[in-house]
C-alpha cells in the first residue's frame, strides 16, 4: 500500500465507496464523506470571499478618490464585516445590500462598527442590523438625491 492511504479494516469489504460490515450492514467510507465536508467547506468559503471581493470593489468604486483615505485596517475591517453580512444574510438580502451607495462618514461609522465585532466580540446581531441600517440609510439619501437632480433638470 502506498504512503498515506488508510488500510480498510479487516472486517470490511469494499463496495465502490460503500462497506459491508461484518453483520452485512452497508456503511459510508469515512474518507469520502470527510472528502465531501472538506469540498462543502471549501466551495462556501471560495464564494464568500468572491462575494466580498465583489463587495470591496463596489465600495471603492462608491467611494471614488475618498477609497485613499482609508487604511489597510480600514479596508480589512470592511471585507470583515461584508464577510459577516455575505454569511449572516440570506442571498436575496445580500444581492439587494448596495455598497456603492456608502460615503465616507457612512464607511468610517461601519468599519468601527467592524472593529468592534472583529477585535472585541462586540454583539453579532446588533451589529449587523446597525450596519445593515446604515446601508439603507446611505440607499435612501443616494436615491433621494438622484430624484432631485432629475427635478432640477425637467424643464419648468
Amino acid at each position: 500500500m502506498f504512503a498515506g492511504a488508510r488500510e480498510r479494516p479487516a472486517n470490511m469489504t469494499a463496495e465502490g465507496g460503500l462497506f459491508r460490515n461484518v453483520k452485512g450492514e452497508r456503511m459510508l467510507d469515512e474518507r469520502i464523506r470527510t472528502d465531501d465536508e472538506s469540498l462543502g467547506r471549501r466551495r462556501y468559503h471560495v464564494n464568500k470571499q468572491r462575494a466580498v471581493e465583489r463587495s470591496l470593489e463596489r465600495w471603492r468604486h462608491g467611494l471614488k478618490a475618498d477609497w485613499h483615505l482609508l487604511s489597510r485596517d480600514d479596508v480589512a475591517n470592511m471585507a470583515y464585516i461584508a464577510g459577516e453580512l455575505w454569511a449572516t444574510l440570506a442571498r436575496d438580502e445580500w444581492e439587494s445590500v448596495h455598497f456603492s451607495k456608502l460615503g465616507l462618514h457612512e464607511t468610517r461609522l461601519i468599519v468601527a462598527h467592524a472593529d468592534r465585532l472583529r477585535r472585541h466580540g462586540a454583539r453579532h446581531e446588533e451589529t449587523i442590523a446597525e450596519v445593515m441600517r446604515l446601508v439603507e440609510q446611505a440607499r435612501v439619501r443616494s436615491e433621494a438625491g438622484a430624484f432631485d437632480a432629475r427635478a432640477d433638470q425637467s424643464p419648468a
